[in-house]
């Protein structure tokens, strides 16, 4: 694809299709300075660290057009993401970003549909072990209801 190929492509687009394609384009440029992957660029993925009160740690993304699905709900992919994005980066925090750890094991029960607005993830470690970890993540949304719940297992470097 050229860059008049891609020019082509964008004519006939509405203006509420130029403007996801200038979100996702704006994503992408972020993954050039950012540590997040492109697609917690498009999540709007944050980390707001640990609630020591709760004991978890909180993580907030945001629902907008583009994470939608046909019903013009969060895609059940996209919150299994979300939720499996907030465990690793719990671990990152907790083991610090230089050990790898990836998902062995991810169990979502989805509770009430998304549909705007900032969703956050509180995420406990139930177990840590040499190499293994179990976690637990709630996800609310801003009215304070529960949106999805998980349990999760990630295999750490030794």
């Amino acid at each position: 694809m050229t860059l008049d190929g891609l020019w082509k492509e964008l004519q006939d687009l509405n203006p509420g299709e130029v403007e996801t394609i200038h979100k996702l384009v704006q994503a992408l440029k972020r993954t050039r300075v950012s540590p997040l992957a492109y697609i917690e660029e498009l999540m709007n993925f944050q980390s707001l660290g640990f609630d020591e009160e709760a004991g978890v740690y909180v993580h907030r993304m945001l629902v907008t057009d583009e994470l939608k699905n046909r019903y013009e709900i969060l895609h059940g992919g996209i919150t299994a993401t979300f939720i499996d994005t907030a465990m690793g980066s719990t671990l990152f925090q907790e083991m610090g970003e230089d050990r790898r750890s990836v998902t062995l094991d991810l169990n979502v029960g989805f509770l009430k549909p998304a549909v705007n607005g900032w969703l956050n993830a509180h995420t406990e470690v139930i177990k840590r072990g040499r190499t293994i970890a179990v976690m637990e993540t709630k996800v609310k949304d801003e009215q304070g209801k529960w949106i999805a719940r998980a349990s999760g297992t990630f295999f750490r470097q030794a």
